[in-house]
């Protein structure tokens, strides 16, 4: 087990990243959670009947997915400092000019400034890393990283709930401009220069392919089963076939087929993170639904409560997770996770019944949260010392496991109110993605040369994008297949189309785990 750790020089950074990336998941849950207040406060009371409602999401996630790539591609011919620096940037400036917004128009072009910041942070932010810690040390850092994105998911339902509460829904996207202008001066100061890896001439026709074809893609599958929405859809996938053939022969790809072609790894575990996307990031919108839809639970905020035991421990693990792929865990892990596990799971007990009150599901969630801490790191400690320099597909395939127990958990649900069963599959949720995701990301970065460190960035934050909105879509196609409004059979429809959104996420699942087992990208220890 290496005793080096990150140097100062090298944690500032991951931090300034971490606080970088704290930020998109942050405006995606709060924009999530107080949309109909900002529908509200402009006066669109049937704004969702009149297809403006989803627009708010949809021009985000429009701008983030079809500039990912091409912004990376940039960044690597000329600098990913710079670009990540404007897209913090950006993001500031979208978010301040969101609060400040006196008309809907307004609104939405600031988000569409948001969604290209995102873009090019996101773009750029694990290249930058990649770049600056070296490879045996690399786990660590994206786990740094990974914290901030899992920190903005767990703090904001609470937080969008009580500053809109106080001061109204613009307050929400005002506070992170302070946020915004922290990671900012820190690139600035600490973020080295970095020289161009690519310097061929930029592919213009691929990237003008590419975005219509995502764009097309995307906002199509979003607006399905429209008519007009299918005709987006199907022209949008053939733009993208035209542009992988144009991509095959072009000296100059925006999108090099051949790393899609004949790296294994690269194409398996981004394929994998892919279809953990699909499958994973419209189950707190589910559970959240259920909550109030069949056990009547009608505040956000025990709601919101309930779903922050995935974040918080997403928040605590994934450095653990991190240090566990670069083998760095410390020896006393096994220790601290048995005392852990013992202290977590006795606190669970003398919580006594369950209440749906804040008191009791705040101590139910920390105590939780403690058991899986311990949990968690009893497993990895095991496999960290039974299996020397393991690849990363033993802690992705061992994250998706547990995601899997948790989906298998949840499908026991039914009308009569179980809020253990729940905290257990956020808990389960939790500790999952924390194994899966840092390995997952270190082994697509460690599967390609320097040169393409930008775009296996923006390819893992476009997978990402793609994942969300296929995730949703999903829901929203097998919602409309099952439920049919009425009050009496309302129930029982919700849960046939519950349980089979879970029964297809574990198949979708287990279809990755297989991916990232064969995916290869045996981790290199120096």
């Amino acid at each position: 087990m290496s005793s080096v750790h990150l140097t100062p020089k090298q944690l500032i950074i991951g931090i300034t990243v971490a606080i970088a990336c704290f930020l998109p998941p942050f405006i995606g849950s709060a924009t999530g959670l107080i949309a109909s207040d900002i529908i509200g406060f402009f006066g669109y009371e049937a704004a969702f009947g009149s297809g403006l409602f989803p627009w708010i999401f949809t021009v985000y996630t429009l701008t983030s997915t079809v500039f990912l790539i091409p912004a990376a591609r940039l960044a690597d011919k000329f600098n990913k400092k710079i670009f990540f620096t404007i897209g913090v940037l950006l993001l500031g400036a979208g978010s301040l000019g969101i609060g400040l917004s006196p008309t809907i128009e307004v609104m939405l072009v600031m988000r569409a400034v948001q969604g290209v910041g995102n873009a090019l942070m996101f773009g750029t932010a694990i290249a930058l890393l990649a770049d600056i810690v070296p490879e045996k040390h690399r786990g660590t850092a994206i786990g740094v990283a990974m914290t901030g994105v899992f920190l903005g998911q767990l703090a904001a339902p609470l937080t969008a709930g009580a500053l809109t509460n106080l001061f109204g829904w613009s307050a929400v996207f005002i506070v992170l401009c302070p946020v915004a202008l922290i990671s900012f001066v820190l690139s600035i100061i600490f973020i080295p220069k970095d020289k161009p890896k690519d310097t061929g001439k930029f592919d213009w026709i691929g990237t003008l392919i590419f975005i219509a074809g995502m764009t097309l893609a995307v906002y199509g599958f979003s607006k399905l089963p429209e008519t007009a929405a299918i005709a987006s859809l199907v022209a949008g996938i053939i733009l993208m076939i035209l542009f992988f053939l144009y991509e095959k022969r072009n000296a100059n790809p925006l999108v090099p087929v051949n790393l899609i072609l004949h790296n294994k790894s690269f194409t398996f575990n981004s394929s994998a993170n892919l279809l953990y996307y699909i499958a994973i990031y419209s189950m707190d919108s589910l559970i959240s639904t259920y909550m109030a839809e069949l056990w009547g639970i009608d505040d956000p905020l025990l709601r919101a409560l309930i779903i922050t035991t995935e974040g918080l421990i997403l928040a605590l693990f994934t450095i653990v997770a991190g240090r566990f792929f670069d083998h760095m865990l410390p020896k006393f892990i096994l220790g601290l996770g048995g005392v852990l596990t013992v202290v977590g799971i006795a606190g669970a007990v003398l919580m006594g019944t369950a209440q749906t009150d804040a008191l009791w599901l705040t101590g139910a969630i920390i105590f939780a949260s403690i058991a899986a801490f311990g949990i968690g790191s009893i497993i990895l400690g095991i496999i960290d010392r039974i299996v020397k320099n393991a690849p990363p597909k033993f802690a992705t395939c061992l994250g998706l496991l547990i995601i899997i127990a948790g989906m298998a958990v949840f499908l026991t649900s039914g009308e009569q109110m179980n809020l253990w069963l729940l905290i257990i599959v956020e808990a389960l949720f939790g500790i999952g993605i924390a194994i899966f995701v840092t390995p997952n990301s270190t082994a697509i970065m460690n599967s390609v040369t320097e040169k393409e460190y930008s775009l296996a960035s923006g390819t893992l934050s476009t997978v990402r994008m793609l994942g969300m909105a296929l995730s949703f879509g999903i829901v929203a196609i097998l919602e409309t297949a099952f439920i049919t409004g009425a009050a009496e059979t309302y129930a029982p429809e919700f849960l046939t189309m519950l349980h089979g959104t879970i029964l297809a996420s574990i198949g979708v699942l287990i279809v990755a785990l297989l991916l990232s087992w064969f995916g290869g990208g045996t981790k290199k220890v120096a």
